[in-house]
């Protein structure tokens, strides 16, 4: 006999609008909304649908709604589970309350407020298999000497008695719950839940409302479960602040030149010290591409579940004996290394591979554990293929696997046998698994030891990945491999970004729900209780550039309602191809940037045109031609910014040609060239380009993906929506109760100098800088007359305004973000060590990050003795 799931929803919707329900069963759509259940209208408030369900073993039912209209999609908030048995009767009827995303209270049962700040043990209550209804409520920020009861109207729930409330238990998962036997119970049924202190045995309050009714009467071979939704009762919104810091900048005496995860309980004991709740890193995942300091970029992973061997505490992992070469220099070498300012990435990278090898080669085989196998199964869909990948960098010296003589193209059988009957191959994966576990290791008892702190745990998942990396190795379909990501030109670079990341092929990721995307967040979640989006615009848009370019200028949004030569010759347009969409080339504007030089470098790298105009010959007519060949950097920098001297950027799908505006057309020479009637028409329709037409478009592709994102774990989610930001994003975000990254100095109102943090949203992180910005002591000095400005404007301070931010100053303006009514407030350390007087050297010492620097060296350390002293304060 099958068991019968019904599923009621209670929801008012209007014509047009469709409820359907997504799960972990087959029929539920395993997950993926295209195969989403569409639910029957019953009557003006309610919908249902019916799913059979084979008997079998015990399973965990995980299930959400989501609205449909036209092609819009609206999730509510966390899936629900519950667990299904064979003990339980043969039909459950599961009466359910919309969930609104927005609502704060989700963001308070997320992971840090569950595992970290409210913990309390789930119980599995007996009766719940077998009573005739399950009440179920969930009550986010309750401390662990108070729980929910429930009193109702008949005998069987109490008949209002404050004195006999039945106790609800919670289950781990949110929820509180309560299993009775109503057989015959009248209906309808009035209830409420109230708060009750477990200490004092007496019920502290009601929920607020009126009462809520139950109208189905027990039957035999039937469960009734209700899911009411949140307790309705006010409270004072949780508020809380943190220090972000990449891993690296870590700096004890236990380290090796760099900060590992073992320092982390350190910062976590730091934290607790100065009431800090929250760490936020930088990403911790493996980049290593070149074997230099250029892997030390952060956000170009090679794989987005490996982690870093640079973070790895030798000394846990073993010991070499004492008249091992590399054993006698680790007392030398380890002392010069921490004494440097700053992190020598290849010295220590260099080192710590070379003595992970010699430890591999004496005690590799200890790894023959029960532990050691039951984590390598639940990994091996990455563990495999990522040491695959290792080997073969190694062995053919490129990361490029495109270069690679043999396993170019990932194939999963050919892989698994090079490493079953290749000695080589066989000896080089099991070293990168012997790392990888104590990575694993490592990182997870320092999660542990933080929360021991009641600290959370904050990681930060970036927008791209490698272009040469395991993941595009082994997914090619995943991504556009001809396609750069970056973004267009904003305050940190007038060329705008290029990241060299592929864009993402979302379309063939939805095939399968973003299984993907949801398997990189789950293998996170077991180390981090919340995250940081990096460039969460990428799910609404990305700004993708063509491979032959090397300025973002010259690219275009993805995907984009582009422009046709149809529309512009309606807008009064005189559109040519060739004069759009070519480089606008003149003897003046030679002349204007190579000076006498102008002759000769016309005659070697361009042709005329009719018209007095020049183009660029075919070796040099792209800016990634330019960049390989043997011209003088001058000369390139000036090649770069004629190719980019265009009206439009053409781009070809199959047989049909369209076109996006070059971002800031306005600015060019060959804008400036038109006649003013093709200049006002063409402004026109860059407006409607960038500002207009688009909103629309990127509403449907982030709600679309969004969801599924935050469906994956129980992890709190915080975007970065910084930068060129849609008019639609912060709708979004809200709706879908996704943290934003509000900067005091880069308001998103665009007539605003500063944030207005007395309006931040509750659902944001404050924060006065960010990783890719100047110190607040670097920013005080960068403009005199904006810091002024926020002297006067924002600190209500009168006379001359301080040539230098002070410690003073510094921890005025922290306590202006202390003040603001956010959820979070978030500092890097170095301006949290400012305030307290410990900065040392000059600021821009201090920069972890400059963004207009494509290459830069990801090296910066905090000061000598921070975490050292931490540890001495708590013994």
């Amino acid at each position: 006999m099958n068991y019968r799931l019904r599923f009621y929803l209670r929801y008012h919707t209007y014509y047009g609008q469709e409820l359907y329900l997504l799960g972990n069963l087959p029929a539920l759509g395993s997950d993926v909304p295209r195969h989403a259940r569409r639910m029957q209208w019953l009557n003006t408030d309610w919908w249902y649908t019916d799913v059979e369900l084979v008997p079998g073993e015990t399973t965990t039912l995980q299930y959400q709604y989501f609205l449909k209209e036209l092609e819009e999609i609206v999730f509510e908030g966390a899936p629900r589970e519950f667990t299904v048995s064979s003990v339980q009767p043969a039909e459950i009827v599961f009466t359910d309350t919309w969930n609104d995303a927005a609502r704060p209270e989700n963001a308070w049962l997320t992971a840090p407020f569950t595992r970290v700040f409210y913990p309390r043990p789930g119980s599995a209550d007996p009766g719940l298999l077998t009573a005739t209804h399950i009440f179920r409520v969930q009550a986010p920020l309750l401390d662990s000497h108070t729980t929910i009861c429930l009193l109702g109207s008949h005998p069987q729930t109490g008949s209002w008695n404050i004195l006999q409330p039945l106790l609800l238990q919670y289950d781990a998962r949110g929820w509180f719950s309560i299993g009775l036997h109503l057989s015959g119970m009248p209906v309808p049924l009035y209830y409420k839940y109230a708060t009750y202190d477990l200490v004092k045995q007496q019920v502290i309050a009601y929920e607020e409302g009126e009462n809520r009714e139950m109208h189905t009467v027990a039957v035999e071979g039937r469960q009734v479960v209700l899911q009411d939704g949140f307790l309705r009762m006010s409270c004072t919104p949780w508020k809380g602040a943190g220090v972000a810091v990449p891993a690296f900048s870590l700096r004890s005496a236990a380290g090796f030149g760099t900060g590992e995860f073992a320092d982390l309980p350190l910062l976590a004991q730091w934290a607790k010290q100065r009431n800090l709740q929250l760490i936020q890193l930088l990403p911790v995942n493996d980049t290593i591409q070149t074997h230099t300091w250029k892997d030390s970029y952060p956000y170009a992973a090679i794989s987005s579940f490996a982690l870093h061997p640079l973070y790895i505490r030798l000394q846990a992992v073993g010991t070499l004996p004492d008249t091992h070469p590399l054993q006698r220099q680790f007392g030398r070498l380890r002392q010069w290394l921490n004494e440097k300012e700053t992190v020598d990435y290849e010295t220590v990278m260099s080192y710590k591979m070379a003595y992970l090898r010699a430890l591999y080669d004496m005690n590799g085989q200890q790894l023959q554990t029960r532990e050691y196998w039951q984590w390598f199964a639940a990994n091996e869909y990455w563990l495999l293929p990522y040491a695959a990948y290792c080997y073969l960098r190694d062995t053919w010296q490129t990361s490029d696997f495109t270069q690679w003589p043999q396993y170019n193209v990932y194939d999963y059988t050919a892989v698994n046998k090079l490493i079953a009957t290749d000695e080589a191959a066989a000896a080089a994966a099991h070293y990168h698994f012997f790392i990888q576990y104590h990575l694993h290791l490592q990182l997870a008892a320092a999660t542990a030891a933080v929360h021991q702190q009641g600290v959370a745990l904050k990681g930060d998942i970036p927008i791209g990945v490698a272009r040469h990396s395991a993941d595009t190795w082994m997914h090619p379909e995943y991504f556009h491999l001809d396609m750069q990501a970056g973004a267009p030109p904003d305050s940190f670079t007038t060329e705008g970004q290029n990241w060299g990341f592929p864009t993402y092929n979302w379309k063939q990721m939805a095939t399968n729900g973003l299984e993907w995307w949801q398997q990189r967040l789950r293998h996170m979640s077991v180390y981090f209780d919340a995250f940081r989006i990096d460039h969460i615009l990428g799910f609404f848009r990305i700004w993708q550039i063509p491979q032959d370019a090397i300025q973002g200028i010259l690219g275009y949004f993805h995907p984009a309602v582009p422009v046709s030569r149809e529309e512009m010759l309606q807008r009064g347009i005189d559109f040519e191809e060739e004069r759009f969409c070519q480089p606008y080339i003149t003897h003046s504007i030679l002349e204007n940037a190579f000076g006498n030089y102008a002759g000769i470098l016309k005659e070697e790298l361009m042709q005329p045109l009719p018209g007095g105009r020049y183009q660029l010959l075919p070796a040099y007519n792209t800016q990634r031609k330019v960049q390989a060949s043997t011209l003088p950097e001058a000369v390139k920098n000036v090649l770069y910014a004629l190719i980019a001297d265009v009206l439009l950027i053409k781009v070809t799908t199959g047989n049909r040609t369209l076109y996006h505006p070059r971002y800031d057309v306005a600015a060019t020479h060959s804008f400036a060239a038109l006649d003013q009637e093709n200049r006002v028409a063409l402004q026109a329709l860059y407006h409607d380009y960038f500002y207009v037409r688009q909103e629309s478009c990127w509403r449907k592709e982030a709600m679309g993906k969004l969801p599924l994102i935050k469906r994956a774990t129980n992890m709190l989610i915080c975007g970065e929506d910084l930068g060129m930001v849609p008019g639609c994003v912060p709708g979004v975000m809200q709706a879908q109760g996704i943290l934003s990254l509000e900067v005091e100095r880069m308001p998103k109102q665009h007539d605003a100098t500063f944030t207005n943090l007395a309006a931040a949203p509750y659902l944001s992180v404050l924060t006065p800088s960010t990783h890719d910005m100047s110190t607040l002591r670097g920013w005080w000095k960068e403009n005199l007359s904006i810091s002024r400005k926020y002297y006067q404007q924002e600190l209500q301070h009168t006379g001359v305004a301080p040539l230098e931010a002070s410690p003073a100053l510094i921890r005025e303006i922290i306590a202006r973000h202390m003040q603001a009514p956010a959820m979070w407030r978030i500092f890097q350390i170095q301006d949290l060590l400012a305030a307290e007087g410990r900065a040392s050297g000059h600021p821009d010492a201090e920069r972890i990050n400059i963004p207009a620097v494509a290459s830069h060296y990801w090296r910066y350390r905090i000061p000598q003795n921070v975490l050292d002293s931490a540890d001495e304060k708590k013994s």
